[in-house]
């Protein structure tokens, strides 16, 4: 492998030279003699965040405890105390009367809370500038060029559930019930004696109210929901990073390489022709990773199982 292949693959990251004027390149790194060092772009690392938002607002639920009502036996009167004189006996007559034997009741509904689905917008992934490789015009003369881009924030759409009508009571009227009894009343009274004729009572049964209805409201707690936030905790960067010079880059270096791609995964062919293939293995392979991408870094050889040190 000749100084020109090898020189093919370290190229400097984010468009080398070409774009030094629009990118803050930094300054040198300490080195030992020996050692070859090639400036990078350090990818952004993010950090997840996990975030309770509400699914549910609290609200209330509305119990109603009807009235109570306990059946007793009552005396009511059906003819009065009578005095006659009896030479001709007094005459009788059986009329009805109408007698309470249920009050008029309160009857409650309970009309429950009435909730509807909102959606709400929620930040998943902050905006961020990355730098992008450019093919064509100056990278066919140059080497390769990259181009920063604005990559716009992410978001995501949640939905809850919110109360925009409490719960109500509608009242009910039962109306009392009554009874039909019959009571003897005079038709004629006597006419030549004086004779007393007891009241007459009759026991009946009716239906007496004993405790009032209650309305019982239990507060219902907040329904929370977890949802999942990326946040960046270093933005990408360029960084000079150590990277093995011509002399260590040989041909059964590239094929371990080549060999630790294909473990992981990626079709490559283990031949020590670092061609367009094994290129675009490695660049997949550094983003999956989150490691530097625009070289052959050591760190990615060791991430590769290869260790020239």
């Amino acid at each position: 492998m000749n100084r020109k292949q090898l020189a093919f693959l370290l190229p400097l990251a984010l468009g080398g030279l070409a774009n030094a004027q629009t990118a803050a390149i930094p300054a040198a790194p300490e080195s030992k003699p020996g050692q070859c060092h090639a400036l990078v772009n350090v990818p952004a690392k993010l950090a997840s965040r996990v975030d309770e938002v509400v699914a549910k607002e609290a609200g209330e639920t509305l119990e109603i405890q009807p009235a109570k009502y306990e059946w007793i036996e009552e005396k009511v009167l059906i003819a009065e105390e009578e005095k006659g004189i009896e030479v001709i006996p007094a005459t009788y007559k059986t009329v009805e009367e109408q007698v309470m034997v249920e009050p008029e009741r309160k009857k409650y509904e309970v009309i429950p809370a009435r909730y509807e689905e909102v959606t709400e917008e929620v930040m998943v992934k902050p905006a961020m500038r990355v730098w992008k490789k450019s093919t064509g015009g100056a990278a066919a003369l140059t080497g390769e060029v990259m181009r920063l881009i604005e990559v716009p924030a992410e978001y995501k759409t949640i939905t809850k559930q919110k109360m925009v009508k409490g719960p109500e009571v509608r009242e009910q009227v039962e109306p009392a019930k009554f009874a039909t009894i019959k009571k003897k009343v005079i038709e004629k009274p006597a006419s030549t004696r004086t004779v007393v004729v007891p009241a007459e009572y009759k026991t009946i049964r009716i239906k007496k109210k004993v405790a009032d209805h209650k309305e019982v409201r239990t507060p219902t707690e907040a329904v929370m929901k977890k949802i999942t936030k990326n946040e960046v905790v270093s933005p990408a960067e360029l960084s000079w990073q150590r990277v093995p010079c011509d002399n260590d880059l040989s041909e059964a270096n590239i094929i371990a390489i080549q060999k630790g791609l294909k473990a992981a995964g990626y079709d490559v062919t283990p031949d020590g022709k670092f061609g367009k293939g094994s290129r675009d293995a490695l660049e997949k392979f550094q983003e999956r990773r989150g490691l530097a991408k625009g070289a052959i870094t050591i760190e990615t050889m060791k991430a590769l199982g290869v260790d020239i040190d």
